[in-house]
Order: structure tokens, then sequence, then C-alpha cells
């Protein structure tokens, strides 16, 4: 586990991404804070020494992340001041608002979040989220969130960090971004083929992009069993069990789905793009322009690409090794002698 906080407090590093010859330097994914808001858009605020019983002003903010989220209505701004906020799990339970941290500050949320079907157009930004281990660590369940530019993991690896859902028979939800985030030592080891760092269950039209996923213990990405349509680009997916799967059971499986732009390195278990076994054959998967690179012998060809394929196809591959700057330390940034540049597009 000293390894494990060795990676977090490494959250603030710089990415660079190029685009053909252009040279773009950025924060990295996850920074915590970077981007967060200003006093004067923030229409209520959190302290860890504030009191539930305020009303959640500036000068007299609140203490826990359900009291900011319940005195926040639609359209309003809800932030966090520097410090760690200990908690079970907050229901985001309220449409349009967002929850972030105020001005640059560190902000720690040891819980987990729930996104209800009522969350609808929400978001939470450049926080660090660290799951109790119990449950997920952020589950979405709603159409149009974002979870952008935050520092998410498990604390005692037992379960996922990110995962979409229906709620209950509800239509599965539309048009979730994840964004610019790190997701990373999510899972329980031994390794027990169930957690994953995001798990795509149930959703259509996601956008996954910009994220490090990395040091996960199944699947860095899990398409299963009923992810449509959801776009894949400009992530690095690196020494996670297996990098990204497409998979299905019973009659419904994840269709449509386009990875493209993407680092795929170094899977531990498996491949970097697999195929579940079993279930339908999917229609329509596309894993097209990415740049891989395979560490495990057993899975070594095609730069890890599973080839025959059951459920998706793949085209125009860089295999590459992605000569990242130090991704032990959890520093996903690319050297100048990467041959990923180009074809990564973070």
């Amino acid at each position: 586990m000293a390894g494990h906080g060795r990676r977090e407090t490494r959250a603030s590093a710089f990415a660079i991404a190029v685009l053909a010859a252009v040279v773009m330097v950025a924060a990295a994914p996850g920074s915590g804070g970077a981007a967060g808001k200003r006093a004067s858009q923030c229409d209520r605020f959190a302290s860890p020494g504030g009191s539930d019983s305020a009303p959640g002003t500036q000068s007299r903010p609140v203490r826990s992340p359900q009291r900011l989220v319940d005195v926040l209505q639609p359209g309003q701004t809800g932030c966090f001041g520097e410090g760690v906020y200990r908690f079970g799990r907050v229901q985001l339970n309220e449409r349009r608002i967002t929850l972030t941290a105020y001005g640059s500050t560190s902000v720690v949320l040891k819980g987990s979040i729930r996104v209800d079907p009522s969350g609808r157009r929400s978001r939470v930004t450049d926080v660090s989220i660290k799951g109790p281990g119990n449950q997920v660590t952020v589950l979405i369940q709603a159409t149009r969130f974002s979870l952008r530019g935050s520092n998410i993991t498990n604390l005692h690896r037992h379960s996922s960090c990110v995962l979409t859902g229906s709620y209950y028979s509800r239509r599965a939800p539309r048009g979730i971004h994840i964004v610019g985030n790190r997701i990373h030592d999510c899972g329980e080891i031994p390794r027990t083929n169930h957690d994953h760092g995001i798990y795509v269950a149930h959703s259509r039209r996601a956008v996954i992009k910009r994220n490090w996923i990395y040091d996960n213990a199944d699947r860095g990405i899990q398409l299963y069993p009923r992810a449509q349509r959801s776009i894949i680009k400009g992530n690095v997916i690196d020494h996670n069990g297996t990098g990204i799967n497409f998979s299905g059971v019973g009659g419904v499986t994840s269709n449509h789905n386009l990875v493209r732009g993407n680092i795929i390195s170094r899977s531990v278990v498996r491949w970097n793009a697999a195929s579940g076994p079993t279930g339908p054959r999917a229609r329509g998967n596309v894993v097209r322009g990415n740049c891989v690179f395979a560490s495990n012998r057993r899975f070594r060809s095609n730069g890890g690409i599973e080839k025959p394929s059951r459920n998706f196809r793949a085209r125009h591959n860089r295999i590459a090794k992605p000569q990242f700057m130090h991704p032990g330390s959890g520093d996903y940034r690319l050297r100048a002698s990467s041959r990923c540049r180009g074809v990564y597009r973070g």
C-alpha cells in the first residue's frame, strides 16, 4: 500500500500530447483542483471545519458533501474548500448541479458517490475521490452526467472505480462524459475478474476520453453487457489486467463502440484488446488508430490485440513501445522519442 500512496502524491504531473508536429502542454489528468472555481462562481461552500446546520455561504460553510448537495438548486455550483472529507456515500440526486474544488485547493473525498437518475446533467470535477473499498467509487445512473479532471481510486482495492448502469428497469443512461481523470488501483488483488477501472455496464453514447487508466486489477475499460455507441479516445490504458474488453451475456451485447487514438499497453493477465469468450457476437465495434504494446508473452501477438476477434474489428493500429516518462510513479507523459506520438490523441 505504500507504493499506492506514492502514486497518488504524484497526481499533479504534466501531460504532453502531440498532434502531428504540434506540441501541446496541459495539466495531467486528475490534477485535482487545478481548474476549480473562483469564489464568485460558487453558490454554496463546504469545509471540513464547517457545520451542517450552516447555510453554506462562504463565511458559514456546510461540513459534509451530502449536505452540500442538499442545499444546491438546479444550475448552482457547490465548492469544496481545501481538506479531507470523510463519509460513507453521497447520493447526487439533483439535476444540473456542479460539485468542484474552490480555487486551486486540494480536495479529497473519502467515500463513494452515487449519481441517481435525477442527477441528470450534473457534474463532479477537479477533486480526488477515494472509494471506501466495499462499493464502487463512482456509480453513474444519470443521463449526461460528467466526471472530469479528478483522481479516482479505491482505498482497499475491493471494487471497480467507475461504473455506468441502469437504475432497475429504466432505460440506460445516455451521453455520460468521463474526461480527463486519473483512474487507478481499483479492484481486488488477487484478481477476481470482476473489478475494473471503468465498467460500462449499461450506457448509450458515453464519451471516455483523455483519461489515464492504469494499474487496475481486471479491465482498464470493461464494455459489458450492454455498452452501446461509446467513443473511447485519447486515453492511456496501461498495466491493467486486460486493457479493454467487449462482451455480452444472454441476448445482449455491446455494439458500435469506437476505440481510437489511445495508448493501450502492458496488460498483465490477457490482451490489450479482447473479446469475451461467451455471449452473442457483437456488431460494429472498431479498434482503430491506436498505439499498442504488449509485454505479456502469452498475449504479445499483434501488439496485444486479440486476432481473430469475435466482437471487434482492428485496423491501422501502431505497435510501438510508448516510452512513458515514469509509469511506476503515475507519470504517463511521453518521451520525445516515443513512436506513439502522432497516434495518441490525449
